[in-house]
């Protein structure tokens, strides 16, 4: 019997083990029981890995994850996050396509959600949330940043 309950407990995994750009900017408020809070600040942080990764700061939060798994070609100034590996690649392609539609929805309900709300969030919700944000950021660090070529400048060789 003590087998068979240990085999149907769920498993015991901390929040610590979080991306450390969601615990970090968490944890603090989280300690202090401002649930609702530590999401918002978690998804403030994922929001600027993104920003830095792709040394954009001119548009909105959600137009930002928009334009970076965007399905078109990266621009100058537009560099675009990719899953690894053959973009023709039933997996990647799929991965590809549902990071398109995740990150801005997790924008759009997680993070806005926290950071406009009013009431606050039990431990149980705002740590779903956080692990939603945690995933989004692994899958972030995983993607590859493609970039616009460079265009010849003016006045260089051959000009």
């Amino acid at each position: 019997m003590i087998l068979q309950a240990e085999a149907e407990r769920p498993p015991s995994v901390g929040a610590e083990a979080m991306h450390p750009a969601v615990w970090g900017a968490a944890s603090r408020l989280w300690r202090d029981g401002h649930f609702r809070e530590a999401v918002a600040g978690a998804a403030e942080a994922v929001v600027l890995m993104v920003k830095i990764r792709t040394k954009r700061n001119d548009v909105s939060e959600t137009s930002l994850w928009q334009q970076t798994f965007s399905d078109k070609e990266p621009q100058p100034g537009q560099p675009r996050l990719r899953w690894p590996g053959d973009p023709h690649d039933r997996d990647v392609s799929t991965m590809n396509s549902g990071l398109r539609s995740f990150a801005p929805g997790v924008q759009m309900t997680i993070r806005n959600s926290a950071a406009h709300g009013v009431g606050e969030l039990d431990d149980q919700s705002a740590l779903e949330r956080l692990a939603t944000l945690s995933l989004l950021a692994r899958w972030v660090d995983e993607c590859d940043l493609v970039e616009a070529p460079e265009l010849p400048s003016a006045g260089g060789p051959g000009a």
